[in-house]
């Protein structure tokens, strides 16, 4: 089951209560093009590599990556080349959280739309919502956007990869 968060001037409390528990273990920039959704999952996944996960979970890893990378360049004042998107992952708990900060929007603010079948967008929210176990999006003036969500590990023997580091 999923929680969402819509930010506001709380956001810096927010962004310290979401972290609490976990260790950032990986900071990077990524321009604001479309190539830099494949960067950022490849990068993403590779600082699962050689830490037990299920394969599950990196499957869902790599689309919800993808999706809130891509949202953040169609969707935020960070698209292209010269914009910034930075992407932050945190681990612990049996968790994997990662953290997308766009430069935010005056006209967008992350929200699940309604979709039909034949729609050819629009759905990747709603992907991020039914697969995260939590998730949510705030809004700082300094900082910009942040779209974040965390999954479990999917460890078959239920423990966390990083207990032994």
């Amino acid at each position: 089951m999923s929680t969402r968060e819509q930010g506001g001037p709380g956001a810096t409390e927010a962004a310290i209560k979401r972290w609490d528990g976990l260790r950032i273990v990986g900071q990077r920039d990524f321009p604001g093009v479309a190539q830099s959704a494949g960067a950022a999952r490849r990068w993403v996944l590779g600082i699962l590599d050689g830490h037990p996960t299920a394969t599950e979970t990196l499957e869902t890893l790599e689309l919800l990556v993808s999706e809130v990378v891509t949202n953040a360049i169609l969707h935020s004042d960070s698209a292209g080349p010269d914009g910034l998107i930075t992407v932050r992952v945190g681990l612990g708990g049996g968790l994997i959280q990662v953290e997308v900060i766009d430069d935010g929007s005056a006209t967008s603010v992350p929200a699940i739309r309604t979709t039909d079948d034949d729609s050819l967008s629009g759905r990747g929210l709603s992907w991020v919502d039914r697969l995260a176990r939590a998730w949510g999006a705030d809004h700082d003036d300094e900082v910009g956007g942040v779209v974040w969500f965390r999954l479990a590990i999917g460890h078959p023997s239920g423990h966390d990869p990083l207990s032994s580091r």
